[in-house]
């Protein structure tokens, strides 16, 4: 599988919204090829210091960064930054935010503003890290991204040994004590319980080996 390099990185800065009301969380899911998306997410907040703007891709690693041009005039946004060679520019109606997103080649993106409900789940989204067990001497390392998107869940896995990243979840299910998954793209599934502050669990690829997923500590 491919492994596609894309903007990944924080945005913070200062604007004025006007009187147009585009505060909350916003979450696209980017189609960059087939087989292969990844979740744009878009938080914007007002306080005592101004309006501030952070952008970021849940399943991937999110790196912070302050664009060289920004700007929010009406319900037009757009930013740019020429050492990321990114840029973005649309515009607001309602609870959508369309445009394009231009990365070495522009691709169009439909940003929804997150429910009340969606915003709960927040809680559940992140990276697991685990080893799978291959054999007695061999693991292989596997990240599992969950990210929010309105309505549910994008979820991918990677496994960055192999070189390969954002595998498709087709289906996933997560409640505080148990978590599974399954991948048409790879045809595997795994099922856990959550148990000592980890996911313990079995991983099913033509045969079952165990895989164990916790949160990375630095």
């Amino acid at each position: 599988m491919k492994n596609y390099c894309l903007f990944i990185s924080t945005v913070l800065c200062s604007f004025n919204l006007q009187a147009l009301d585009v505060t909350g969380q916003w979450r696209a899911v980017l189609d960059v090829a087939p087989e292969f998306r990844i979740v744009l997410a878009l938080k914007i907040t007002e306080d005592e210091q101004g309006n501030q703007i952070v952008m970021l891709s849940p399943n991937q690693s999110s790196k912070e960064m302050i664009p060289e041009q920004f700007r929010l005039e009406g319900n037009q946004l757009s930013f740019e930054d020429s050492h990321l060679k990114a840029s973005f520019s649309g515009t607001f109606n309602g609870d959508k935010l369309v445009g394009t997103f231009t990365q070495h080649r522009p691709l169009e993106v439909s940003f929804t503003r997150l429910s009340e409900q969606d915003i709960q789940r927040l809680e559940h989204e992140r990276q697991w890290f685990g080893d799978l067990q291959l054999s007695k001497n061999s693991t292989l390392p596997l990240v599992l991204n969950i990210a929010v998107v309105a309505a549910g869940y994008h979820v991918t896995l990677d496994s960055p040994k192999q070189q390969s990243y954002g595998i498709a979840v087709n289906k996933f299910t997560l409640s505080d004590t148990r978590l599974s998954f399954a991948s048409s793209m790879i045809n595997a599934n795994y099922s856990a319980t959550w148990v000592e502050n980890q996911w313990q669990g079995t991983f099913v690829q033509g045969m079952a080996m165990p895989l164990n997923f916790a949160q990375k500590t630095d």
